[in-house]
């Protein structure tokens, strides 16, 4: 477990010199028996519908008013 930012950035260096294979099995050591990779030629699938977001304000307030959700 990282004790601080360096120790952070260095597990984060050690895991991206990783192969795959290595950062999966890594992984699958740490999140515990129930974690499998996903299998080599896994592509996870894109979601369509709704148009293109041509801008505009994000914020929760705008999108739901100002009601308390």
């Amino acid at each position: 477990m990282a004790r601080d930012a360096r120790d952070l950035h260095r597990l984060a260096q050690e895991m991206a010199a990783l192969t795959p294979e290595e950062r999966a099995r890594v992984l699958a050591e740490a999140l515990g028996e129930g974690f499998q990779p996903p299998p080599p030629n896994f592509t996870p699938p894109l979601l369509k519908g709704g148009g293109v977001w041509v801008g505009g304000d994000l914020r929760r307030e705008t999108l739901y008013g100002d009601d308390g959700r």
